[in-house]
């Protein structure tokens, strides 16, 4: 049995013990933890291997003083490796100045191996002549005796790079890829296989997209009669399983790292991105199946190559994914066998034939014919059907080749009889509302989508849309269904994203047993693989969030919200980011972490700007922000942030709405801060019918009336203040509780009116009550510690009053 694998529980502590240990102690550590040699060099061997992999920026060699190496003038720093340093260089020959890419060998590393690998790389590349593979222009040793190769200079970006950058679809990256393994079967060829195939050793140019493979240095010469093992010289994310375990190899292991580069350019990320090399080796000894490619896709992913996350996994499932499987399958035997195979699959795929890979049934071949001759097959699919008509065969329907079509046309008519339905005739009104809508499809859908799948997606979506426009009382019956609806079929997805919906709506209304509940259930399960991210991360946010306006508030919690905040910044659209970044500053900002929750707010409120429909987010992100800004004392820059808020609704959800005036009331009470009574007063006024409108004569009306008391308080119209006052009050009285901290700050505005008035019997009455509705609940704002402290002082004044009076 191999080493690693008969010592392997030995090797992952010795590498966990020392993965941080200094170079230079590195064998001194190990020995004093291991007395096995053979176990030693081979943990030693490995940290060096991660190391590589991940170090930063790799110690640039310096050139002589005379900015020359060998013949070569130095134009710049290209970049750095595990040995040496890449330069941009100029030599003039014959009065012509050529420029090229110089790799120099470090001098510390110049030891008999680094020195044969040098030379390897020499003989190697100038054995290799095609397009795609670097040219070696020269090689020698400088003056202070550094070896070095000169290749031609390749203005250009890592494949991956290049890809994202233009966001091309897959069908451009496939091609691009198929370039890279043309290279790789010429080396195969020539009797060389590279070894350290990735996406940063293959450059694709700016000016006509020709791909070049670089850096050979890992390589080896296949010799016919001998099997040669491998180095830990390449890096191990896309390394195969054969070469993490120090085996032989052969041209599958470039197979392999080159299913790990396709793996990457389809989904966007590299197979088992977040392991570490010790796990990855971990997986290579027990062989366990490769990552599905279709499992890694994200809709930040999806977006780079033109397509919905839904769409792009519908693309990837099928030939694409059995592509990829078959080439980081665990077992060499399993692989392609060469890659001018894997080179075939890939072209019938582009071409729409069978790809060799899969079993070669009849309906698949079929599907596959049908899908290359689509037109003439349609043309005589009509003819078939209409013969079929004539001579009165009524299952024609039975004829529909392709499931995605039906669910296709029936969410089609679905949507045409909805809007075909919103209209006065049906429902009775001239104007149907969004939530009117909304709940209109609820009721329809059925109807028209008998599928119970196709229609739990339907409910979902509606029911979200419903939740998102604050129709929260219509939404929860439907999250309900969706619930008993995912859990009987087994649908852990849609399951775990309608529990964390309802379980913040029954949170919302009070409903906390059931939102517990709800919310403990979705985040229990949103560790399972087959959740996406979206409905994972909002399981994280509504659990924690709940559990923060429960009064259970816990570190936890807000871990639970970076978790979040972390895998959104992955894996999700910038806009969702920005919510879950919203909703972690707030509960920061409850903490009086205020200087931690400004910087947030300002990178939500960042993405929601370069979102064309994210005005209203925008604006209630400015106003969270207005409100820190005043805790921290900036009493003038709330003002401006909170103008800006309710600018934004205005624009966006109106000026009569509630949200629109609940934000001017805040601008209304950070002015009275900023000492500008005399303009709040009639821009409150102003708004008042408006407030009246929509809440009739319900405690909601107490928000705008509370601060426009205190706008007459501060302009010195104390008869205003306390009718103002006066009316706070009574539309609370016997609707909310007297102990409470709207009710106590009614009754302190009404109290200093009256105190001003030179009324002290009645300021006192109504003073004690403020301080009976303050000290029910403790002070946890500014604002709020400020209220009780007023009230207290108010009360020592009128009693001494009352004291010297008699």
């Amino acid at each position: 049995m191999p080493l690693d694998e008969e010592y392997w529980e030995q090797l992952q502590v010795l590498f966990h013990m020392a993965e941080h240990t200094p170079d230079a102690a590195l064998d001194a550590v190990l020995l004093e933890a291991c007395d096995n040699p053979e176990l030693r060099k081979r943990a030693a061997a490995l940290i060096r291997s991660a190391r590589e992999q991940n170090v930063p920026a790799a110690r640039v060699i310096r050139p002589a003083a005379s900015g020359k190496i060998g013949p070569y003038t130095i134009l710049r720093h290209l970049g750095s490796g595990g040995i040496g340093s890449v330069y941009l260089v100029e030599r003039t020959t014959a009065g012509a100045v050529q420029k090229s890419a110089l790799k120099v060998l470090m001098r510390s590393a110049a030891g008999p191996f680094f020195v044969e690998r040098f030379e390897r790389e020499q003989h190697i590349l100038a054995s290799l002549d095609h397009p795609n593979i670097t040219r070696l222009l020269d090689a020698g040793i400088s003056d202070e005796g550094e070896p070095y190769l000169t290749m031609e200079y390749v203005d250009g970006s890592h494949l991956d790079v290049y890809c994202d950058d233009r966001s091309l679809g897959i069908r451009e990256r496939l091609q691009l890829f198929l370039r890279v393994c043309e290279a790789v079967a010429y080396a195969h060829r020539s009797l060389v296989v590279h070894l350290d195939l990735k996406p940063s050793n293959i450059l694709v140019t700016e000016a006509g997209g020709i791909v070049k493979l670089l850096d050979f240095g890992t390589s080896k010469l296949i010799q016919p009669d001998s099997l040669l093992t491998t180095t830990v010289m390449a890096t191990p994310a896309y390394a195969s399983p054969e070469q993490l375990r120090n085996e032989p190899v052969t041209t599958v292991c470039d197979v392999y790292a080159l299913g790990a580069i396709l793996f990457e350019l389809l989904s966007g990320r590299r197979p088992n991105q977040d392991s570490s090399v010790a796990a990855m080796i971990e997986r290579s000894m027990k062989e366990l199946p490769p990552e599905s490619v279709t499992a890694a896709v994200t809709a930040a992913a999806a977006g780079h190559r033109g397509l919905t996350e839904t769409r792009l996994r519908s693309v990837l499932t099928g030939d694409l994914a059995t592509i990829v499987a078959k080439c980081i399958t665990p077992r060499p035997k399993d692989r392609y066998v060469t890659v001018e195979a894997l080179i075939s699959d890939v072209q019938r795929y582009l071409a729409g034939r069978p790809i060799l890979a899969r079993p070669q049934t009849t309906t698949y071949r079929l599907s596959k014919f049908v899908r290359r001759n689509r037109a003439a097959v349609t043309s005589v699919s009509i003819m078939v059907c209409c013969l079929l008509v004539v001579a009165g065969y009524a299952a024609w329907r039975q004829q529909q080749a392709y499931r995605e079509g039906q669910r296709a046309l029936q969410m089609q008519t679905f949507m045409n009889s909805l809007f075909r339905l919103a209209n006065s005739k049906y429902t009775g009104k001239p104007a149907v509302t969004i939530p009117e809508y909304l709940r209109l499809g609820v009721t329809v859908l059925p109807d028209f989508i008998r599928n119970q799948n196709d229609r739990r997606g339907a409910q979902l979506s509606l029911a979200e849309s419903m939740y998102q426009n604050g129709d929260t009382k219509d939404a929860l019956p439907v999250f309900y269904e969706v619930i008993a609806s995912a859990k009987a079929t087994g649908d852990l997805n849609s399951e775990v994203e309608a529990e964390a919906y309802a379980g913040d709506i029954t949170n919302e209304i009070g409903d906390k047993s059931s939102s517990r509940r709800l919310t403990a259930d979705a985040l229990a399960l949103s560790s399972r693989s087959e959740v996406t991210p979206v409905a994972r991360v909002w399981a994280k946010v509504y659990y924690a969030s709940n559990r923060e306006d429960d009064g259970s508030r816990s570190e936890e919690n807000i871990a639970l919200l970076q978790s979040a905040v972390a895998e959104s910044r992955r894996r999700l659209p910038e806009r969702q980011t920005a919510l879950v970044l919203a909703k972690l500053a707030g509960y920061l900002e409850q903490r009086g972490r205020l200087n931690d929750a400004a910087p947030i707010l300002q990178q939500a409120i960042a993405i929601f700007g370069r979102e064309p429909y994210a005005v209203c987010d925008e604006a209630e992100s400015n106003g969270d922000l207005a409100f820190v800004k005043g805790a921290m004392g900036d009493q003038q820059g709330s003002v401006q942030i909170f103008g800006r808020a309710y600018d934004g609704l205005k624009s966006c959800s109106g000026p009569d709405t509630r949200p629109t005036l609940m934000m001017q009331a805040h601008l209304a009470s950070a002015m009275l801060k900023n000492h500008q009574a005399d303009a709040v007063v009639p821009m409150l006024e102003a708004s008042m019918p408006a407030w009246r409108h929509l809440s009739g004569d319900s405690p909601d009306l107490s928000n705008p009336l509370i601060f426009l008391a205190r706008a007459y308080l501060a302009k010195g119209d104390f008869p205003r203040a306390e009718a103002t006052a006066a009316e706070t009050v009574r539309v609370q009285s016997g609707k909310i509780s007297e102990k409470t901290y709207r009710m106590g700050v009614s009754q302190l505005v009404w109290a200093q009116a009256l105190s001003a008035e030179n009324r002290p019997q009645e300021a006192l009455t109504h003073c004690r009550l403020a301080i009976v509705g303050l000290s029910a609940s403790p002070a946890l704002t500014a604002g709020q510690k400020q209220a009780n402290a007023d009230a207290q002082k108010l009360l020592e004044k009128l009693q001494t009053s009352f004291a010297t009076h008699q």
